[in-house]
């Protein structure tokens, strides 16, 4: 691909603005029915148990890592991180099902030029500026100097893939579910950290249309169903 001029790539974890709080009283429980009828005069008694859920969701920001990104000037190749913590608090080890939500704001990029993965871990992990280790390469096609960048750090180093999905079309904004995960909860909660990149994907030929190209948007986490 030929030379490119700036990009502007943003992406805000919405960890980093707000706590959110989900309560036990969730819009669904689960029940269990058990019918005790029989010969010796107890019939028609029944026993109703509702069913446990966690008791609180909290999503937060993660201590030492990036819980946001503003990057310009990017080329094909390039990756940036996010953080958020979820923490799941139940004494009777309830779970949360949990989407991770992408709500694109803006996009000016190709269909499938921007993937964004989520990654799991229980351990923290420090994701300092440039985590990826990127840096700007050029090369030659055909004549013509071409522009991209080079990581050398893994993505599997901020743990276990649990969602991929690439972008839609140039213009679409939409809030668009990237990965679905459960977190089991504990007496003194139990907390997991989720890792959001986002990658402009060299696609190796030429993108000079993505000039000044833009996207923006915001990471947040909500139940599933």
């Amino acid at each position: 691909m030929e030379r490119k001029n700036t990009i502007l790539l943003t992406v805000i974890a919405i960890a980093t603005l707000l706590v959110a709080v989900v309560g036990a009283t969730f819009a669904y429980f689960t029940a269990t029915i058990t019918d005790e009828r029989g010969a010796d005069g107890n019939n028609g008694n029944t026993n109703v148990t509702a069913g446990k859920v966690a008791g609180a969701t909290v999503v937060g920001v993660v201590d030492g890592a990036a819980g946001s990104f503003t990057t310009t000037d990017v080329y094909p190749g390039h990756k940036e991180v996010a953080a958020l913590s979820v923490k799941v608090t139940d004494e009777n080890s309830g779970a949360s099902k949990i989407n991770i939500v992408y709500d694109v704001t803006n996009n000016t990029f190709a269909k499938d030029n921007i993937k964004v993965s989520v990654y799991k871990t229980n351990t923290k992990v420090n994701t300092a500026e440039n985590y990826f280790n990127c840096t700007k390469e050029t090369g030659s096609v055909t004549g013509a100097t071409s522009y991209f960048e080079t990581c050398t750090v893994a993505e599997t180093t901020l743990g276990t893939l649990v969602g991929t999905s690439t972008l839609l079309d140039t213009g679409a904004t939409t809030n668009k579910v990237i990965a679905t995960d459960t977190v089991t909860g504990s007496a003194s909660g139990n907390t997991v950290y989720y890792y959001v990149v986002v990658e402009y994907v060299n696609q190796e030929s030429d993108q000079n249309a993505e000039f000044n190209a833009t996207l923006a948007g915001n990471i947040s986490v909500e139940l599933a169903a």
